[in-house]
């Protein structure tokens, strides 16, 4: 028998009845300790468990502050005490979580946009709020009173992100049997019930068996560290990026107007420029435009291509970036540029990508965003076709666990372009993952050289929405609450 279990069973003898805590406290044990000997001596007959499951409350962060501050909602009522107060002056935070929770309560009306106190707030100022008592409650013990108006403030305050509640299993009687109380253990037991160093390396295993051990024994939960889902997707594009021989670029996050879109050859009259779908800076510093001649090359593109009066103002037009092809765009034309006068002094091809965050002012669904990560990757060698993309992209998102299916498609930067799209099992759909094609000759300058260049560009929250069932959009991604992070798998 295992010396933690000889140290229980011997409590309980004396005893006949106890609890977890008391028999830490005796032994000197820790909690998983107690549980595991008493799992032991249970399976033998020894003593005798009845097991309940029980919640534990704890207040959150947000939680905490208005135990120890008030409540918005009741904050509030302290005010109007005093007399009205105006619905314009509600503006920070903590006043419009007030507002909403009082008008929700019953506990005051607005008119003629000042706030009043009504019966139920006068009422609720005499004799105090019920959900304030909870939290107070809460601060002082894990548990919570059983009766069911406890129950719904428990359910309301968990809505709102202020408690949190914790099923675990938990030992409500522990008793020893008959058994147990004539039962001496063998002195010549010698089974190894735990492994340590000096067991191992002074060799005292030799001769010995080991006891049985149980997986199923109830434990305290392990809360490991764990990274977040987007940012360990992130790290995995990166690693499917490298093995694949593609070395990583950056650029900014402000940008002109002319590596965004002039460059890419999009004209500057093009539905995509649109203050719609363009955050534009007011105000904002000249920003960078490329040297005068690739200035020039792009203004002859766009009056011969599409046919209209370029204008350089608009083109110095500071922008959020709408996509980090703008950063592509940059390498495209100092690579290819010293290409045409150093062919021999690179080795094509030559692998670069991207990964950073950009802003479109999309309306906001399961799988749109207005603000967001995007990955753009670029091929730059001889005699590039279709077939080359198609398998390069298949090979980066095979590192993913992604299936990978194309159709042709229209960008204004490539010719000819595909969109590319994976399964979402949970949806039922193919969802878009993102645009690419062999960059037109307009932006690469390389005519008749043989020199092509393959793009894409992939949105990086989708491809976790496809890869992760459990997530119900990819807003939900930008969820820090510590209890989401730690039951997130991925």
């Amino acid at each position: 028998m295992h010396r933690y279990e000889k140290i229980v069973l011997e409590i309980l003898k004396q005893s006949g009845k106890s609890d977890e805590a008391s028999l830490c406290r005796k032994s000197g044990l820790g909690r998983d300790e107690v549980l595991w000997a008493l799992e032991n001596l249970g399976q033998q007959g020894l003593v005798k468990l009845d097991k309940s499951e029980v919640e534990e409350v704890s207040l959150t962060d947000e939680g905490l502050d208005y135990q120890e501050n008030g409540l918005p909602e009741l904050n509030l009522l302290k005010r109007l005490r005093v007399g009205t107060v105006p619905v314009s002056g509600m503006k920070d935070r903590k006043g419009m979580i007030g507002l909403q929770w009082a008008k929700k309560l019953g506990l005051i009306s607005i008119t003629n946009g000042n706030i009043l106190l009504s019966d139920r707030g006068v009422s609720a100022l005499e004799k105090g709020l019920d959900t304030q008592k909870l939290l107070d409650t809460v601060a002082g013990s894990s548990s919570i009173p059983s009766d069911k108006s406890a129950r719904e403030l428990t359910d309301e305050l968990s809505k709102r992100g202020l408690i949190t509640v914790r099923k675990r299993h938990a030992l409500s009687g522990i008793s020893i049997t008959k058994k147990g109380e004539t039962f001496t253990p063998e002195k010549d037991e010698d089974a190894i019930g735990s492994l340590d160093k000096s067991l191992i390396t002074g060799r005292r295993w030799e001769g010995r068996g080991f006891k049985p051990y149980d997986i199923n024994v109830p434990v305290e939960k392990a809360i490991p560290a764990l990274r977040h889902p987007l940012a360990y997707t992130i790290s995995k594009i990166r690693e499917a990026y490298v093995a694949n021989g593609f070395n990583e670029v950056s650029g900014p996050i402000i940008d002109s107007a002319f590596w965004v879109f002039d460059s890419l050859f999009e004209p500057q009259d093009h539905p995509a420029r649109d203050v719609q779908d363009t955050f534009y800076i007011a105000n904002a510093e000249e920003v960078e435009l490329g040297s005068d001649e690739y200035v020039k090359r792009v203004k002859k593109a766009h009056t011969q291509g599409w046919h209209y009066r370029w204008n350089l103002p608009t083109a110095k037009e500071a922008v959020l970036r709408t996509h980090t092809t703008s950063i592509s765009a940059r390498y495209i034309y100092d690579i290819v540029s010293d290409l045409m006068e150093n062919r021999d002094s690179h080795r094509l091809p030559i692998k670069i990508f991207s990964m950073g965050r950009i802003f479109r002012n999309e309306n906001i669904d399961y799988k749109h965003l207005a603000d967001f990560y995007q990955t753009d990757g670029i091929v730059i060698g001889e005699s590039l076709r279709l077939a080359h993309l198609f398998n390069t992209i298949r090979s980066l998102y095979s590192w993913l666990n992604t299936e990978i299916r194309f159709k042709p498609s229209y960008f204004p930067f490539v010719e000819p372009g595909a969109e590319f799209f994976a399964y979402s099992k949970k949806n039922k759909e193919w969802i878009e993952l993102g645009g690419s094609g062999i960059i037109r000759r307009e932006i690469t300058g390389a005519k008749g050289n043989g020199i092509s260049v393959l793009a894409w560009g992939v949105g990086v929250e989708r491809l976790l929405l496809l890869q992760n069932e459990n997530l119900k959009g990819i807003s939900e991604l930008y969820n820090n609450g510590l209890g989401w992070l730690r039951n997130m798998r991925y």
